[in-house]
């Protein structure tokens, strides 16, 4: 007699692994801050204030999420990876790419005197910078983009009855991707704005960490993410096009007068709204604040008032 195997849930499925893997990130990201804190007398004085206690909270929440998301997103994307095995070469260029393009803020960061009051302020930063986009950041990009190469492939044969499955489950993952790669962007653009709060102006003056820094933090990533995006979104659509028009092409719809035209409309709007080939003002209002939420987090940071 034949048992089936038991299912063993991933750690990230479990209640209790979640609240250690929780626990266990933001502990480590406030650690990396506190690491040598006592290493200068303006250091310690930082690390007493309120305002370093709610940057390193938020920090502590930055890495608590990178801890809970990462698992699952790399499974994604290795799932993603198998499939696209016969051009294993072109994806593992278009990874790197992506991996230059995300290491410019931490290296950049390096090659500059900082300022912060808190000791190894540069290195820790550039530190966590590195932890977030190798674990999160690189493998959410990454996603998006293979995804987006196999339904460009996918819409150049034949369509068939499973491309209807096939772009379904393509707009699913990159829609999952992109919710990831938002959050990690928003969380550090809210992070950087608590810096400058804590900072400005008991230990640095305000020209050397202007308002505006928020904002270009927020765009450079936000651009990224819109660079990567755009060219997903825009092959689904093709795709989703060519499946309507396969299986009603205009050239079959029957004539304005016939009985049959509003159950060839309604068919024809169905699957449309499946692929969500028509959508409305609504959701294209929607859809354009989430991806511009980052940006739109440091502007709300930049702009809100300081409490004195």
């Amino acid at each position: 007699m034949s048992s089936e195997p038991t299912y063993c849930p991933a750690p990230w499925e479990n209640p209790i692994w979640i609240l250690l893997i929780g626990v266990g990130g933001f502990l480590v990201g406030v650690g990396i801050l506190l690491l040598g804190f006592w290493g200068s007398e303006g250091s310690k004085d930082f690390v007493g204030t309120i305002g370093f206690t709610v940057w390193a909270a938020v920090v502590g929440v930055q890495t608590a999420y990178w801890a809970l998301i990462a698992g699952p997103v790399w499974v994604d994307v290795t799932e993603v990876w198998r499939e696209d095995r016969p051009d294993h070469p072109t994806a593992v260029m278009l990874i790197a790419a992506l991996a230059v393009i995300l290491s410019l803020p931490p290296a950049l960061a390096l090659t500059r005197r900082s300022l912060s009051p808190l000791w190894g302020h540069t290195v820790k930063t550039a530190v966590l910078a590195v932890i977030g986009g190798a674990a999160v950041g690189l493998p959410a990009l990454a996603g998006i983009a293979l995804v987006q190469r196999q339904v460009t492939r996918r819409a150049a044969k034949s369509i068939d009855q499973d491309d209807v499955r096939a772009a379904l489950q393509a707009r699913s993952r990159i829609l999952r991707f992109l919710s990831v790669a938002g959050a990690v962007i928003g969380l550090a653009v809210l992070a950087a704005g608590a810096l400058r709060r804590a900072s400005v102006p008991h230990f640095l003056r305000d020209e050397s960490f202007p308002q505006e820094a928020g904002m270009l933090y927020g765009a450079f990533f936000t651009a990224g993410l819109l660079l990567v995006y755009g060219p997903a979104h825009l092959a689904l659509k093709r795709f989703g096009t060519r499946i309507r028009d396969h299986y009603f092409p205009p050239s079959e719809m029957p004539a304005p007068d016939s009985d049959e035209l509003r159950g060839w409309l309604d068919k024809r709007s169905t699957l449309e709204g499946l692929l969500q080939l028509n959508v409305t003002p609504t959701q294209q209002l929607q859809a354009s604040l989430f991806i511009l939420a980052p940006l739109l987090s440091a502007v709300i940071t930049t702009l809100a008032p300081k409490p004195t």
